[in-house]
């Protein structure tokens, strides 16, 4: 029987269960995606317990992202650069990080077929550590807004960004891409950015998969923006951390139609 789960802190309303359940049935394969909400004194235990019985892979996210990335046995060149692992493969000699979010925020913006020059990132955490990297990658020039001083000095220095106080983000605001990487806007009523500082025909991606639409998405969609909720991200990363642990194509129709019912089914309740 497979063995897949995710490490985390207060996932009790992931959707990667639902996703990786109907890519196990769509395959054919019996096993169980688990959710493993670990203490941080206890997530080194949890690791080990999970190789040891068995696991073949698993998910990693808030708040750990950063800190598996220096506790793995290796961890492959581009989570590296990022500085953060939300994918864990097994090996023979222990676990191997992996980060899927970067391209995964990247497939809808992909998709557009519409140039980017700039973006304002909102947050320092391991997703926007993720976001910051593909995006620098694919040559949009960054501005990153937050709290942690130390986080935005990397940052600026790994990926060429101009870092703002997180005070003074809405006066930075115009730009062609605005991405919300915070936890800002999981409430129905608060938005990391007022109304008057979203450009009008900007790219508004916001990585919070509920509510959806956020009410940062709304206010955009008032602004004439196109939006992208974070719904998305969640699908393509999970797509790709499939084929990390399965070297195939994972069942796309299966998994999309799996996350568009968990989300609406949240929604309703």
């Amino acid at each position: 029987m497979e063995l897949l789960g995710l490490f985390g802190q207060g996932i009790g309303g992931s959707f990667s269960p639902a996703l990786h359940g109907a890519a196990l049935r769509a395959t054919g394969r019996e096993g169980q995606y688990m959710l493993w909400d670990i203490a941080p004194d206890d997530l080194g235990t949890a690791l080990r317990g999970a190789y040891l019985l068995g696991a073949r892979g698993a998910n990693v996210t808030k708040p750990y992202k950063q800190t598996v990335a220096q506790m793995v046995m290796r961890i492959d060149p581009w989570a590296r650069r990022i500085g953060a692992v939300n994918v864990l493969t097994r090996t023979g000699g222990g676990w191997v990080g992996h980060n899927t979010d970067a391209d995964g925020f990247w497939q809808p913006l992909a998709a557009l077929s519409r140039p980017l020059a700039s973006a304002l990132v909102l947050g320092t955490g391991g997703a926007a550590l993720a976001v910051c990297a593909v995006l620098a990658r694919e040559g949009v020039a960054l501005r990153v807004a937050g709290r942690n001083r130390e986080m935005l000095g990397r940052i600026g220095r790994e990926f060429g960004a101009l870092t703002i106080d997180w005070r003074q983000r809405g006066e930075h605001a115009d730009v062609d891409l605005i991405v919300n990487a915070t936890t800002v806007g999981s409430r129905a009523d608060e938005s990391p950015l007022e109304e008057q500082h979203v450009p009008p025909g900007a790219v508004v991606y916001d990585l919070i998969y509920r509510p959806q639409p956020t009410l940062l998405m709304r206010l955009a969609r008032q602004r004439g923006c196109r939006t992208i909720g974070g719904g998305g991200m969640l699908l393509g990363q999970a797509m790709l951390a499939w084929r990390l642990w399965y070297d195939e194509d994972p069942p796309h129709k299966a998994m999309a139609s799996a996350l568009q019912l968990a989300m609406s089914e949240r929604d309703a309740s």
